[in-house]
């Protein structure tokens, strides 16, 4: 394989206590009330949209707002609490190292990735970053795995999809690429063994051996 693909909530990054607690002040402040971590956990890795919209009941034509307002209290939030998994940097390093192509995919706009990614002193190692804008079906629609295999001129073979839930796990399938779930994120050992993974790690470092 020549290509990784990686999700960046819960697989690259943990920021989960941001997700819920962004989520909930901006439920709260639009007068929606608090959503309940459980089920903001759930959505973690789709579109903002389907998650206000499940979650919270906000409405299709308030829904833009609800987005506006969560990403303007996300990076506050964020930045005082996102933190990389651990080995991931040394791990990121030496693929890169060995001639990985390391491409980002993620639900997030690609703004917001940037600035993680330039916060947690990772970007140097990534290719490219593939974000919210770039693909019209978000996860998991195959869309963005495909993407990524044309812009970096891959066969679905050559390629490794990485990522914490199976949302993650479904893109990549549905793309033809083999896939790898991590078991620290936010969906359990037994929800990813349930879409049958090409592999399952407990720690990233894992991914060494399998490159």
């Amino acid at each position: 394989m020549k290509l990784l693909i990686l999700d960046f909530d819960g697989t690259i990054a943990d920021t989960k206590s941001s997700i819920v607690n962004t989520i909930q002040a901006t439920g709260k402040q639009l007068g929606y009330g608090i959503a309940q971590e459980k089920d903001i956990q759930e959505k973690i890795g789709l579109p903002l949209k389907d998650t206000f919209s499940s979650v919270l009941k906000i409405p299709d034509s308030q829904i833009d707002n609800a987005i506006d307002l969560y990403r303007r209290k996300y990076q506050d939030i964020c930045m005082k609490s996102v933190a990389l998994f651990p080995n991931v940097k040394s791990t990121i390093e030496y693929l890169s190292q060995k001639g990985i192509v390391i491409t980002v995919a993620s639900s997030k706009g690609k703004e917001a990735l940037h600035l993680l990614l330039d916060h947690l002193k990772v970007s140097p190692f990534i290719s490219r970053i593939y974000g919210e804008q770039d693909v019209k079906n978000k996860k998991p629609a195959p869309d963005m795995a495909r993407l990524i295999l044309e812009q970096e001129k891959c066969e679905p073979e050559e390629a490794l999809v990485v990522g914490d839930t199976v949302f993650d796990l479904q893109m990549g399938q549905g793309a033809g690429c083999h896939t790898c779930g991590v078991t620290y994120g936010n969906n359990s050992y037994e929800e990813l063994k349930a879409q049958n993974p090409t592999f399952i790690i407990n720690n990233f470092g894992e991914l060494k051996s399998i490159f």
